[in-house]
């Protein structure tokens, strides 16, 4: 889990149950929390605000982690758009192209 997605369950926690923590506490629930993917904190918040009577302790957190169904994990997008592929496709051919001759070894077969 990302810090922005951290305070963001944090802070909704805080109101709900009128109750703040103090800074030791809080980066203690963010380093146990690092390990729950970003893609499932809405869903393990509303699942506490539902299910904990009281400000959840880590343990209410990773039990809602581990009942929350797969529905709620989004698919993730690529890590680089189309376009910027296509601009590294342009960069790399440069860059051999740049390269050729330049060594007594060929870089690399044309083609596909």
């Amino acid at each position: 889990m990302n810090r922005k997605n951290f305070t963001l369950m944090i802070k909704t926690f805080s109101e709900v149950y009128e109750k703040t923590l103090n800074p030791y506490v809080i980066e203690t629930y963010f380093e146990l929390f690092q390990e729950i993917p970003d893609s499932q904190v809405a869903a393990i918040t509303k699942n506490c605000l539902r299910k904990c009577k009281y400000f959840p302790r880590p343990a209410d957190v990773f039990e809602q982690l581990s009942e929350t169904p797969e529905r709620y994990i989004p698919k993730h997008e690529p890590a680089m758009t189309p376009e910027q592929i296509a601009r590294n496709i342009v960069k790399l051919k440069e860059l051999q192209e740049g390269l050729e001759g330049k060594f007594n070894m060929p870089i690399a077969a044309k083609g596909g």
